[in-house]
């Protein structure tokens, strides 16, 4: 079995992230007044690899308007969303979700050029054809973005094999999600960019997780480079 997260494995969408969400925050009010070459745009890139759920963009926001130091904002970053309660951030998640859609619905062409696929999705795309019952994506973001961007890239994938925010929010982490599907006595394989995630599985038996250095990851993850995890993948398949 293979299960693969979506941002920042199959694709880069620090762009759209950091627009949904400033959007949502009222920063700006269309994608384009949007400046991403400013440092506030580059600091929220470089600790986007903390986040998890959409609802942690919330307190990182925050943390970006108050400081520059980016090793402060990521302290107080950690601080917030460890005592953070969903009393306090589920109009900014709720909100976050809408803006996503509006913006999808209403400026599809600019919202589109916000997310680029990795070279890695076409390197696997042979996954979603030949060995499409082998596949899971477990993911944070919402099932409806999630298929539209794969189709987007040609790539048809059943619903059902997608396990998204709500599932997520229901279990309470991807170590759970994962435990629900996979099959006792057989060799696994994770692909997640979050040292959060690979962390919670790495305690799954059976299961070899890898964390992509062409994620959003930090200085001190141990990542892996395209052609080994392909190759592991490989294997595990009998290709």
């Amino acid at each position: 079995m293979i299960f693969l997260d979506f941002d920042g494995v199959l694709f880069d969408t620090v762009r759209e992230a950091y627009a949904v969400a400033v959007i949502s925050s009222g920063r700006y009010n269309s994608i384009d007044e949007i400046d991403f070459e400013t440092e506030h745009y580059q600091n929220f890139k470089r600790l986007r690899y903390l986040i998890s759920p959409a609802w942690n963009y919330k307190y990182l926001l925050e943390e970006l308007e108050v400081n520059e130091d980016i090793n402060l904002i990521k302290n107080n970053f950690l601080n917030s969303i460890s005592n953070a309660s969903k009393e306090d951030y589920e109009d900014f998640e709720n909100n976050f979700f809408c803006t996503r859609n509006y913006l999808r619905k209403n400026h599809y062409e600019k919202w589109f050029r916000l997310n680029v696929s990795f070279p890695f999705l076409s390197e696997i795309e042979f996954l979603f054809y030949e060995y499409k019952n082998l596949v899971y994506i477990v993911t944070t973001k919402d099932k409806a973005t999630v298929l539209k961007l794969l189709s987007l890239e040609e790539v048809e994938f059943d619903e059902a094999r997608v396990f998204d925010k709500e599932d997520y929010e229901k279990l309470g982490s991807k170590k759970s999600i994962i435990e629900s599907l996979i099959l006792q006595n057989t060799q696994s394989i994770f692909i997640d960019d979050s040292d959060k995630h690979i962390q919670d599985c790495s305690q799954i038996v059976g299961l070899k997780c890898f964390q992509p250095e062409w994620g959003y990851v930090g200085l001190e993850s141990q990542t892996y480079n395209h052609k080994t995890i392909v190759k592991e993948i490989n294997s595990l398949v009998g290709r």
